[in-house]
């Protein structure tokens, strides 16, 4: 998991860097009960072709069933949550995809850019999660910072 010399993020009104959390890739052939391109299926999230993400528990169970591979991403992943009633107007000077609800479901997962930083986004409940790169995440978190001042300031 991460380690303490890793600087910490502070939090805001609206954007919250998340404690570590078990993330693997699944690399599978079989597609066959997994979440199809740009959705996820509860802790299951697509991650380009015949990949996936499993977040918060075990992929090894996933990878017997479809014949697929797992590699522990833990270490090399840092998500953000932003939530707030100003998240997608914060999200939007990021990211350049249609982030409401008649375009971005609550299901729905991509695999995209914020502030040139590649990210997978996916929303879980009233937040919506980014994860990049944990060597991206002070470039990040800084650009969400100034997405939100921006917004502040109207």
């Amino acid at each position: 998991m991460l380690d303490p010399s890793f600087p910490a993020l502070a939090p805001t009104s609206a954007i919250t860097p998340l404690p570590p959390r078990r993330i693997c890739s699944l690399a599978s052939p079989t597609v066959s009960g997994l979440p199809k391109a740009g959705l996820r299926d509860g802790n299951t999230l697509w991650n380009g072709p015949n990949s996936w993400l499993v977040l918060d528990e075990d992929a090894r169970t996933l990878a017997a069933r479809t014949g697929g591979a797992v590699v522990e991403q833990s270490d090399g992943l840092f998500l953000f949550a932003v939530s707030s009633p100003f998240a997608r107007e914060i999200l939007k000077r990021l990211v350049p995809i249609d982030l409401y609800e008649t375009a971005f479901a609550p299901d729905a997962v991509a695999i995209t850019h914020a502030a040139h930083i590649g990210v997978r986004i996916w929303r879980e409940g009233d937040a919506f999660i980014l994860a990049c790169f944990r060597s991206f995440a002070p470039s990040l978190h800084h650009a969400l910072l100034e997405a939100e001042e921006t917004v502040a300031r109207g």
